[in-house]
């Protein structure tokens, strides 16, 4: 990197935009800021954007040591909770949100001369946002302002192009080479056994002194099972294992960098936070489970959800550099080189995936749909975001045109989620600082118990922090939130006021941050709820909550058909309500009720889908029964009706007549009758109200509908109901397959020259032809081709079995009849056509 600080600092005119990309540990994060501190410094301050608070700390504490000074001198950072920054600092690295926050407040950003946006392969929503934010900002304020993008592995050509003017310089080579082996998983195989195997195969044969192994691994559940399963080895006591993750206080998470002083070694169990700008002291080896945990937003659903997935190659390109930050390393992958191959090359950005609502909030701030005009490099989805400002609005934090309202400008300001922040401000009108200051903290950070002991009562979590001494950090983000509030000190907790009085005003916190959360139980007692929103929730087996009457859900997984409750607070049926008061209303439904075969009508009290009380209510409109008449039929079908063999041959002849003549004939298909119902069974469901009524109703007239007598004759006219045949029966046809079928005795079509049509000769007759006992001899829907071409093989077989009848060789000329030769010469009609 050194040998590119010169072209990268002349890059870097007033006003210019520079792509840097130097492969992990090449020194973009140590090298290049120092250098444009020393070409740039005397114009004005340096900020970096971080992606995570430690590697905000991490990165300022290098960068002062290479330098030779303290943190806070020239070089200081600034995160939540914690700032060392003076009047001499000229380079402030800071996290993405704070930064925001300054930009929101200052959008010129006065005297700084250069933002440098670090990690941004990461592609965080916050990132993606200050970036748009600040070019915009720059092309109206401050068209001098310099803008620089690194990333260890973003293939920045494409992001050049969206950036005009932009220049790219690339920095090829690690500081130290890192091999890379693979071992794929065996059968049934879990993660934390492989994780064991990987060590007991590549890192315990080394000798010690051994130094330390960074193992990637996808969240917290899987950090702590892998620790358990170290600790339960004959060689676990030896090694430090420790966890490194984003929940940590920063001064856990700087232990968990340092260096081992353990010969046996040092074990470093991380998630992705160990990915960026961290430098892990003595790591020689990194074993990568390939796996990321990553929230995903549902906007069906309007929930969070957590997935776990394979990691991209460029992730896994990072996860690998890690082992080579101070010397030669190698990196164990747990899968296949090919499964390498087919992952993809780099994750999507974080904007088109996570919750909109924070960003929605900022956006109105920055200036209501300014976002319409905003440079992204990649824009969030349309209809999410326009979900997120509808949400907005309910809350108060926009007005109808979209601009921000002093309670929206007050949310901002305490940088927790919205949902949280308007929360906060209603409880402070109520004087409720403390407790919502508390549920607040609790939301916005991990959960700091194990659900499966503790399970989800959020009231244990409250109870937790008041006890627990050793909660710093907790207790620091609730003194800042009541600072921002009240303008004072956290007040010294004293005992808690009633339970069932603060378990109610924690349910009231919920509902005003989550309304669509509120949920009522399904009646069993088994930990399955409907939520004000319509959506299921469920409640794991012996969860203390189960047996609740309702809930105010604060966490909830939204992956699944039922969203998994994380934390709520118990409530009775009465709470519920109460919650709900401004919320209900008074309606009439009419539904089927599947097990009486009936329609149910009820008067019900209801708020969103929870219906909070239902009264029998016998004066239902008639449209509200045909509705739910309607319904019922729908799940039963159509073949409950009273169908028979007149109503069928109706629909069939009417369904031919509108297929091959149109109007005014109605579709009575199938498909047609079973998708509108409505429209040609409704006018005859007056009065009717359970399925033996629909049984009773006379389907011929309303498959007529209102066609008048004169097309009814015409009907039968087109598609008469039976056909004369040459003997001088009038036989029945068939509609019943959808085209008509005449089935005739054979000898009885003797001298019909041609096959009998409908629909006046539009449509040919299908023409069974039996034989005299009555069973298919041939079908033709051309019966004069049949006499030249079919007829002589089947007087070949049909006469042997039936001598008695005649078979003319000439059936154009034969006598028509299904009488017996014998009985034909009994009334002098004998004289067929000779046979031979």
């Amino acid at each position: 990197m050194d040998d590119r600080l010169a072209a990268v600092t002349a890059a870097l005119g007033p006003g210019a935009t520079l792509l840097l990309q130097a492969e992990p540990g090449a020194g973009k994060t140590t090298r290049v800021p120092l250098a444009l501190l020393e070409a740039f410094g005397t114009e004005g301050r340096l900020l970096m954007l971080e992606p995570r608070r430690l590697a905000a700390r991490s990165a300022a504490e290098r960068l002062a040591a290479n330098l030779g000074e303290p943190l806070g001198g020239r070089v200081g950072y600034s995160v939540r909770l914690e700032s060392r920054t003076s009047a001499a600092t000229r380079l402030e690295v800071v996290t993405a949100g704070l930064f925001l926050r300054r930009l929101q407040a200052d959008p010129a950003l006065e005297g700084v001369a250069c933002v440098i946006f670090d990690e941004f392969h990461e592609r965080q929503a916050e990132v993606d946002l200050a970036l748009a934010l600040v070019r915009q900002a720059r092309s109206l304020l401050r068209p001098e302002l310099r803008l620089l993008v690194m990333s260890a592995t973003l293939d920045l050509e494409p992001l050049a192009a969206e950036l005009d003017g932009a220049s790219v310089i690339s920095c090829e080579g690690r500081s130290h080479p890192v091999t890379v082996a693979y071992q794929p998983p065996r059968q049934e195989e879990r993660l934390e056994r492989q994780v064991l195997r990987a060590l007991e195969s590549h890192w315990l044969e080394q000798p010690q002194p051994r130094g330390t192994v960074l193992v990637f691994l996808p969240g917290l559940g899987e950090l702590e099972t892998t620790r358990r399963a170290i600790e339960a080895t004959a060689w676990g006591a030896e090694v430090d294992a420790v966890l490194l993750h984003g929940q940590l206080p920063l001064a856990a998470q700087g232990r968990a960098i340092a260096a081992t002083h353990q010969a046996a070694g040092k074990v470093v169990l991380a998630t992705a936070v160990a990915e960026s700008s961290l430098t892990i002291a003595g790591v020689t080896l990194v074993i990568d489970s390939g796996l990321s945990r990553l929230s995903r937003f549902d906007p069906a659903t309007g929930m969070d959800g957590l997935v776990t997935q394979p990691a991209s190659q460029a992730s896994a390109e990072q996860r690998r550099g890690r082992a080579g930050r101070l010397g030669p390393g190698h990196c164990l992958r747990l899968w296949s080189p090919a499964e390498q191959q087919r992952r993809p090359p780099f994750d999507p950005p974080e904007l088109l995936e996570v919750d909109p609502l924070p960003i929605a909030l900022q956006l109105a701030e920055w200036g209501g749909a300014a976002d319409d005009t905003l440079p992204w490099i990649t824009a969030p989805p349309r209809r999410s975001l326009a979900e997120a400002r509808s949400l907005l609005r309910q809350l108060g934090a926009t007005n109808d045109d979209g601009r921000i309202t002093d309670h929206g400008r007050a949310m901002a300001r305490l940088g927790v989620h919205p949902r949280l922040a308007h929360m906060l401000l209603r409880a402070r009108e109520r004087g409720w600082e403390s407790l919502a200051s508390a549920v607040a903290v609790l939301l916005s950070e991990r959960d700091p118990l194990d659900r499966r002991e503790a399970g989800s009562d959020l009231m244990r979590r409250l109870d937790w922090l008041r006890r627990s001494g050793a909660r710093r950090p907790w207790r620091d983000l609730q003194s800042q939130l009541l600072r921002q509030l009240t303008d004072r000190q956290a007040p010294q907790e004293s005992a808690p006021i009633s339970s069932g009085s603060e378990d109610a005003r924690a349910a009231q916190l919920l509902g005003w941050a989550y309304p669509e959360r509120l949920a009522l139980g399904r009646g069993r007692g088994d930990g399955r709820f409907l939520m004000h929103s319509g959506r299921g929730a469920v409640l794991p087996p012996g969860d203390p909550l189960a047996g609740a009457e309702a809930l105010a859900i604060a966490s909830v997984d939204g992956q699944g058909q039922e969203a998994r409750v994380r934390l709520a607070v118990a409530l009775s049926r009465q709470g519920l309500e109460e919650l709900l008061a401004d919320g209900v209303e008074e309606c009439t439904e009419a539904r089927w009720d599947g097990n009486d075969q009936r329609v149910r009508c009820e008067r019900l009290r209801r708020a969103g889908a929870l219906v909070l009380e239902r009264r029998p209510w016998p004066k239902a409109t008639g449209e509200l029964v045909e509705r739910a008449l309607l319904e019922g039929l729908e799940s039963l079908g159509l073949e409950v009706l009273p169908w028979c063999r007149t109503s069928r041959q109706l629909q069939q002849r009417l369904m031919l007549a509108h297929h091959h003549l149109g109007a005014p004939w109605p579709d009575r298909s199938p498909e047609r009758l079973q998708q509108d119902p409505a429209s040609w069974l409704g006018p005859h469901l007056g009065g009717l109200n359970r399925l033996q009524d629909l049984q009773r109703l006379d389907l011929p007239e309303i498959l007529w509908g209102d066609l008048d007598w004169s097309l009814r004759r015409e009907l039968e006219r087109l598609l008469p109901l039976s056909q004369p045949v040459p003997s001088g029966r009038r036989v029945p046809l068939d509609y019943g397959s959808g085209t008509p079928v005449l089935a005739v005795k054979l000898q009885e079509m003797f001298g019909c020259l041609e096959g009998p049509t409908v629909l006046d000769g539009r449509l040919a007759v299908r023409v069974e032809l039996l034989s005299p006992a009555g069973r298919p001899a041939a079908v033709t829907s051309d019966l004069a081709g049949f006499w030249s071409q079919g007829y002589a093989e089947v007087r070949r077989e049909l006469r042997g079995r039936y001598p008695r009848h005649p078979w003319p060789e000439d059936p154009r000329q034969g006598i028509a009849s299904a009488r017996t030769k014998a009985a034909l010469a009994r009334e002098g009609r004998g004289d067929q056509p000779t046979e031979r």
